[in-house]
């Protein structure tokens, strides 16, 4: 009876195990279409309001959520202040603080910290260019994502199963 129990219990560990996996792809997956709402938002407001980055930084970060709402109200007080760094160093120093712990792939995190040095200097066209890069970049590294996706998140959850099963009918 103890022995079936343990089973049971392995192979609700193992699921549960292969069902965190499964969330964690459709999470990142999640986090990178928000991103990109936001990225749109932003280049929305510096084309058609004319807002200047900082404040346009703002007008985008009132209404994220959590933890770009952060990243982009830090930012901006950053610029704001100017705190004697250019926006380059701001931009990468906030990226890194807020979004390294999001659900984001790491070249999507590192690439957007890149794009802080091309924002600010130029002029408005090319900031709104350079974002569209970068939403493009990230459009590209999505599609990716979604094809392997459904894929991966099945994998995932058969092999929480199925070692499940295999270490229970080992241990008894």
């Amino acid at each position: 009876m103890q022995r079936c129990i343990g089973a049971m219990l392995i192979i609700i560990a193992t699921t549960g195990w292969g069902m965190c996996q499964a969330w964690k792809i459709e999470e990142c997956y999640r986090q990178m279409r928000y991103l990109r709402k936001l990225i749109f938002r932003l280049r929305s407001e510096l084309q058609y309001s004319r807002q200047m980055l900082p404040e346009a930084v703002l007008l985008t970060g009132k209404d994220a959520q959590e933890p770009y709402q952060s990243w982009l109200l830090s930012l901006y007080e950053r610029l704001r202040n100017r705190q004697g760094t250019s926006l380059s160093v701001i931009w990468q120093e906030e990226v890194k603080e807020y979004l390294t712990d999001a659900e984001l792939p790491e070249e999507i995190v590192e690439s957007l910290g890149r794009i802080g040095s091309e924002l600010g200097t130029i002029d408005l066209q090319m900031q709104i260019r350079t974002l569209d890069l970068y939403m493009e970049s990230m459009e590209q590294r999505m599609e990716e994502l979604h094809a392997e996706e459904k894929e991966r998140i099945r994998l995932h959850r058969c092999i929480g199963i199925t070692a499940g099963i295999f270490l229970s009918i080992i241990l008894l």
